[in-house]
């Protein structure tokens, strides 16, 4: 498996984020933000993330996932608004299993993440094989329908964020995987 963040890049990224929660981007309030990223980084020692690897960072899929994360988070909140409102409250919870299909613990974390993110569903757990295969979550979702549709929004948001942060590898492999689910044949393995 290979870690696709890149230490500067994370002390960046937290830099950034210091500022935007400050609100000024000064160049002392950014100092500050390195500052403390590079003391975060260093007492949390982020695990997969070391100063040699390349960053796989695409903007215009990044754009696109914050786009779609954006439309789906109004969309929730409407129905979740709605559920809360109505007179006698139809709900139909459920716990799903979601393979993932991308073996990298950073896609993991952003999917499992924006599942969370989003009112009306919850990452409670990710189990991780540790044979380098891929890992599960297993997302509590407040308005249920069926197992398939939760899976399809999961690899929907899997998609976008290997597209926004995966290797060309793991592009690709989504991509089989994706046209795969769009014509409900099992994806093929690519033989050298």
């Amino acid at each position: 498996m290979t870690p696709t963040v890149r230490l500067p890049a994370l002390v960046i990224w937290l830099a950034i984020v210091w500022a935007l929660l400050w609100g000024d981007f000064s160049v002392g309030n950014l100092l500050a933000g390195v500052g403390i990223a590079l003391f975060v980084v260093w007492v949390g020692r982020p695990t997969d993330t070391h100063a040699t690897q390349l960053t796989s960072f695409h903007p215009v899929s990044a754009v696109a996932f914050l786009g779609y994360f954006a439309v789906e988070l109004v969309r929730s909140n409407l129905e979740v608004a709605w559920a809360v409102i109505r007179p006698r409250p139809n709900l139909n919870t459920a716990i799903v299993a979601v393979p993932m299909h991308v073996a990298s613990d950073g896609i993991v974390t952003v999917v499992a993440n924006a599942v969370t993110l989003t009112p009306g569903t919850l990452t409670v757990d990710v189990h991780e094989p540790g044979d380098g295969t891929p890992s599960v979550i297993y997302v509590h979702v407040l308005q249920f329908d069926d197992v398939e549709s939760v899976r399809r929004d999961v690899l929907r948001l899997e998609q976008l964020a290997v597209r926004a942060f995966g290797t060309k590898e793991q592009r690709a492999d989504i991509e089989r995987v994706a046209a795969s689910a769009a014509t409900g044949t099992p994806p093929t393995e690519e033989r050298a």
